[in-house]
């Protein structure tokens, strides 16, 4: 899921897939239009890899969450892009993890506040397909560390990350007895 633009770097993930041992088995399924739609198909077309990826397009959220649903690994591979757009704290991150799956991101903006490498996640650093393709074929050939690492994800997501747990965070911050309350009159 994401908008098909630089800061997404589908072509490094693009190359990371190009790069994943022969025999391991996997689809790649996208959701999501933009600018780069035609590039990024046309790459995947250069690197032989039509046969296991699916553009899906722009989609309904019911949709997104049916994916969601049966996916194994979610992959963002965010960078800062050349006009220096890039990605906050990824919606997209907090969705998957919210739902069970185990996320592989780079280590760009606010991702590692979400994503805890080894903990919450996996972290690779931007730019570096030869790094992005190992990491996703070792969770793809580990379901424990998977398993784990999904649980840990949807844990953090639900208890820091959650609405509720932010306005609490953002109330017991202000709220303190050493403050002196006063009365104004007009």
């Amino acid at each position: 899921m994401g908008r098909l633009v630089e800061k997404k770097d589908y072509d490094d993930l693009l190359n990371a897939l190009a790069r994943l041992p022969d025999d391991l088995d996997w689809r790649f399924e996208h959701i999501g239009g933009g600018d780069l739609e035609r590039v990024m198909t046309a790459r995947a077309r250069e690197l032989g890899l039509t046969d296991q990826i699916f553009w899906h397009g722009r989609k309904p959220q019911s949709d997104v969450k049916d994916l969601l649903a049966n996916a194994d690994i979610f992959v963002l591979a965010s960078k800062i892009a050349t006009d220096g757009d890039r990605d906050g704290l990824p919606n997209v991150l907090m969705e998957a993890q919210a739902v069970g799956v185990a996320c592989i991101s780079t280590a760009v903006s606010a991702i590692p506040e979400l994503i805890r490498d080894g903990d919450t996640g996996l972290l690779v650093p931007p730019g570096d397909p030869d790094a992005l393709a190992a990491t996703i074929a070792r969770l793809a050939t580990d379901t424990e560390l998977r398993k784990r690492l999904a649980a840990a994800g949807a844990e953090r997501v639900r208890t820091t990350f959650d609405l509720d747990a932010g306005i609490d965070a953002i109330s017991d911050a202000l709220r303190t007895d050493s403050v002196p309350h006063t009365k104004a009159a007009a």
